[in-house]
């Protein structure tokens, strides 16, 4: 194998091996690229362990939200914002939840979130 070959060769098996280290990297939000993810938009996502399955939580634009559980017939409501460090908070006035600030993180495949006890978990659907 000609020399220049062999360091080309590896340069680049040295890149893809930089970039899948880094793709797999989830990137924390900042407040503005939160607000902007979330605002207007349903987040869908599994908290592992539960056993109410999977929760829905509709962003309203005007700072309400609206919370439901896939087992559960009963839709809490309630407020959200984004705080100073980007992470979104929850605030339940109705209905079952819990109230709280997470932080919101771009994943390569799409935004996971990291629950109360510190697990980041890949959202399922954020439109």
């Amino acid at each position: 194998m000609p020399l220049a070959f062999a360091a080309r060769l590896a340069a680049a098996s040295a890149l893809v091996a930089t970039s899948l280290v880094h793709a797999a990297d989830p990137v924390r939000l900042n407040k503005e690229e939160t607000q902007q993810a979330l605002s207007g938009k349903s987040m869908t996502y599994d908290p592992r362990g539960s056993t109410s399955g999977a929760i829905t939580i509709f962003f309203s634009a005007d700072g309400r939200m609206t919370m439901k559980l896939a087992n559960s017939p009963r839709t809490s409501a309630g407020t959200w914002n984004v705080d100073d460090d980007g992470r979104y908070c929850l605030k339940v006035i109705s209905g079952t939840g819990s109230d709280g600030c997470r932080p919101l993180f771009k994943t390569d495949t799409g935004y996971a979130l990291r629950t109360g006890r510190g697990d980041v978990i890949t959202i399922d659907k954020l439109e």
